[in-house]
């Protein structure tokens, strides 16, 4: 992330989507790609974009990550 002020509530929940997200992702199997974690499971708990999701997970919003 970059040297913007950032929220406690705001780091926490970037905290336990990288823990969710390091818990179902796995790198090369599409059905489990960001995006696939993102649908069904970031989204559903916590109602962030995906280009949300990308920006918290320290990943650039603008590639297309599979």
């Amino acid at each position: 992330m970059t040297n913007k002020k950032r929220h406690k509530s705001t780091l926490a929940r970037a905290e336990k989507i990288k823990a969710l997200t390091a818990l179902h992702y796995e790198a090369g199997n599409q059905a489990k790609c960001y995006k696939a974690v993102w649908r069904q499971w970031i989204y559903p708990e916590f109602r962030v974009s995906y280009g949300t999701y990308l920006r918290l997970m320290g990943l650039p919003p603008d590639t297309d990550i599979r």
